[in-house]
């Protein structure tokens, strides 16, 4: 009876593990498998950030912003020229899902509707909306590019 009693409960056990590790991946949060791998984000002022250019590559780097507790995700990606694009992690059609973008050779694809989108494309062709990796406006400055906390703060609701 001990035996039946102390496999049930094992079974259970694991049962249950695998239940909820199911349940945690359908709820992940989008940007949780895309951690910051370039240099971080420099805040120059209350206005300002600056990321360093010598970060930046072809494959493509996520940042997050912290406004006031909601975190804005927004990534980095050269071309195959060299040319620096920036957007949100979120299109401007999908971002109620709130799962963002991932790279795949030189595109990126959203994580919702699986729409691909050309790297070099980005803050050139994805200026008016639409279903686009929502346009960041940026500069290069010198080594590094510098984005507007405001431009950041005005998407907001994507990721709220």
């Amino acid at each position: 009876m001990k035996k039946t009693i102390l496999i049930g409960g094992a079974i259970g056990i694991v049962a249950i593990l695998s239940l909820v590790g199911c349940l945690g991946s359908g709820q992940q949060k989008a940007g949780t498998n895309q951690q910051s791998n370039g240099e971080n984000p420099v805040q120059q002022n209350d206005t300002m950030i600056s990321i360093p250019l010598a970060g930046l590559s072809t494959t493509a780097k996520f940042y997050a912003y912290d406004a006031s507790g909601v975190t804005i995700r927004y990534f980095t990606a050269k071309d195959a020229k060299g040319s620096v694009h920036v957007a949100f992690d979120a299109c401007d059609v999908c971002y109620a899902a709130k799962k963002g973008y991932k790279q795949v050779g030189d595109v990126m694809q959203c994580l919702n509707c699986g729409r691909q989108f050309a790297i070099s494309s980005i803050g050139t062709e994805n200026t008016q909306g639409g279903c686009w990796p929502s346009y960041l406006p940026m500069t290069v400055n010198g080594s590094a590019i510098t984005i507007k906390i405001a431009d950041l703060i005005d998407k907001l609701y994507m990721f709220e």
